[in-house]
């Protein structure tokens, strides 16, 4: 049973974790989006001269708020939703004007209907029905042509940022999210290890919570690589890169869920298989865990790529109890799945070394 101080203090750590990990992802969007308001309302107030250009600096916080999958893509729509609300506002001001909050909600709802049919995301229908509103409500003078170059202005200055300034690379989005499970994943194989070489069991469930928490981390890759899609598609910056991503994104689509699940069956196994202590672990599998986890850690690192050792046949087939042959099954497909994440083997080592493809060099 795990004592209930550390229990605490393992989610404790977790939470901060969290919260550091949201920060590092969020503050220099916030920081943007300051700026990017502070130059809209600048620019609103010396162009068009409007004294109070609220929406221009609300469009621009709207526009690069943390969170948001694609600036670009929400830029775009924000100005599609607006401009659409501005058109269903001016026909509803057509109609009789006995009925205020009639005619508010049928050019809401018909605002909101017609913005949805474009498929662009939910900030066009949200813009499209508030746009509505504040046209029957506060007169086109201020929501009408007003507004629509508030949120030109404002939309405008966040494309710029997003699409110039502070376009993110979209591969370093996919390799930071790979760092941070690679790095999860070399600590527990660093406990596996140090298990091994206390045969200590209870250091071995510790290594298969290590292992579980890296789960968070295997979502955050799926949202990297959703976000580095993203990228691809809507900035400048991105399509240049657009091949690239697809790759790298396809493959680690594959193989990311392959490696997480394979190392924490290998956890299980190999605590199970300590805690029976059914025989003694095969010769190899100490090295292989050491060199699996220096490897998970040199690429996390960006150091030189590992080498996966090579296994013999007779390795394999030694003559060890039913629990270990069981960690060593997993532990190949561990190794299999790392050869995705940059390792490399004694074959592509050989090629590098001798170009000819096995002839001997004179």
């Amino acid at each position: 049973m795990i004592p209930r101080a550390s229990f605490l203090r393992r989610h404790v750590d977790s939470l901060t974790e969290k919260i550091l990990t949201r920060w590092s992802s969020g503050w220099r969007d916030a920081l943007a989006s300051a700026i990017a308001a502070a130059l809209a309302w600048i620019l609103a107030y010396h162009f068009f001269g409007h004294a109070h250009p609220v929406f221009a600096a609300i469009s621009a916080v709207v526009c690069l708020a943390p969170g948001l999958p694609s600036h670009g893509k929400q830029a775009v729509g924000l100005m599609v939703g607006v401009a659409t609300g501005i058109l269903v506002g001016e026909a509803a001001l057509l109609l009789p004007d006995g009925y205020p909050l009639l005619r508010i909600g049928f050019a809401t709802f018909s605002a909101i209907s017609i913005a949805a049919l474009y498929g662009l995301g939910a900030v066009v229908p949200i813009q499209a029905g508030v746009s509505a509103v504040l046209m029957l409500a506060v007169g086109p003078e201020t929501a009408g042509v007003v507004r629509m170059l508030d949120v030109l202005v404002g939309a405008g200055v966040g494309l710029v940022f997003s699409q110039v300034l502070l376009t993110p690379n979209p591969i370093g989005i996919i390799d930071t999210s790979a760092k941070e499970l690679l790095e999860k994943l070399a600590r527990g194989f660093s406990k596996c290890q140090q298990a091994l070489e206390e045969n200590d069991s209870d250091k071995a469930k510790n290594a298969v919570l290590l292992f579980s928490t890296a789960h968070d981390s295997l979502i955050t890759l799926e949202n990297g690589i959703s976000n580095a899609r993203n990228t691809a598609r809507w900035t400048l910056r991105g399509r240049f890169a657009s091949r690239e991503v697809k790759d790298i994104a396809n493959r680690y689509e594959r193989h990311a869920v392959r490696l997480y699940a394979s190392s924490l069956l290998f956890s299980e196994a190999f605590a199970d298989a300590l805690r029976k202590k059914q025989g003694s672990p095969p010769a190899s599998l100490h090295e292989r865990i050491a060199n699996v986890a220096g490897g998970c850690a040199a690429i996390a690192n960006d150091n030189e790529k590992p080498m996966l050792l090579p296994v013999e046949p007779s390795q394999i087939e030694d003559a060890v109890s039913a629990p270990w042959q069981l960690c060593l099954q997993h532990m190949s497909t561990v190794e299999s799945a790392l050869v995705t994440f940059g390792f490399t083997t004694q074959n592509d080592a050989n090629k590098t070394a001798d170009p000819s493809s096995g002839l001997k060099s004179v």
